[in-house]
């Protein structure tokens, strides 16, 4: 496993969780199967959790939410997706049932059986790196996703004023506006 990408990811998450290292480790398995280089812009990258894994992905694929090429579904599955835009072509891959043979840590962890130690945590994510493949599940795939990079044009909310992708705003009574303003906002305003 490559360091600097490990350093990355654990940068970014802001420590080696057991996540992490199985993250990096499946990325590098679908990226090899794929015959494919991190920072690929033909690459697209679908995370199945919304955990430690998704920032692994990032890390070691150059997918990120920024390029619209990452993405999360949320099935709450230890599962990785790297797909290839152009040919439809993608490597999922998972954890087998057999997993939790790994190691007794690796069976704490996977089956949520208690709090690891900070030197558990430890010992894990250094072994998950090198993590054998048998305990993968790995699929050739037709990926149905493609990248998210919006290019259309800009319109104006007639509510807030705000500007907004065209592809976006929702229109009604001779008007455009934003899904904020149309009633679907995560938020409210003081």
């Amino acid at each position: 496993m490559d360091k600097k990408i490990v350093n990355l990811a654990t940068e970014l998450h802001g420590h080696l969780a057991p996540g992490i290292a199985l993250g990096l480790r499946m990325s590098e398995l679908a990226l090899s199967r794929l015959s494919a280089k991190k920072g690929d812009k033909h690459l697209i990258g679908i995370s199945e959790t919304a955990r430690c894994l998704a920032d692994a992905m990032q890390a070691a694929t150059g997918c990120t939410l920024g390029h619209g090429n990452a993405f999360i579904e949320s099935y709450g599955k230890l599962a990785i997706t790297i797909g290839d835009t152009r040919t439809k072509r993608g490597v999922r891959v998972a954890l087998r049932d057999n997993a939790g043979n790994f190691s007794a840590l690796m069976s704490k962890w996977m089956m949520r059986l208690g709090k690891l130690s900070h030197e558990e945590e430890d010992e894990l994510s250094e072994r998950l790196l090198d993590m054998d493949k048998q305990y993968f599940l790995i699929q050739d795939i037709i990926i149905e996703k493609s990248q998210n990079f919006d290019n259309s044009a800009i319109a104006r909310c007639s509510a807030c004023g705000e500007y907004i992708p065209e592809n976006l705003v929702e229109k009604k009574n001779e008007g455009v506006y934003c899904k904020a303003c149309s009633g679907n906002r995560y938020y409210k305003t003081l």
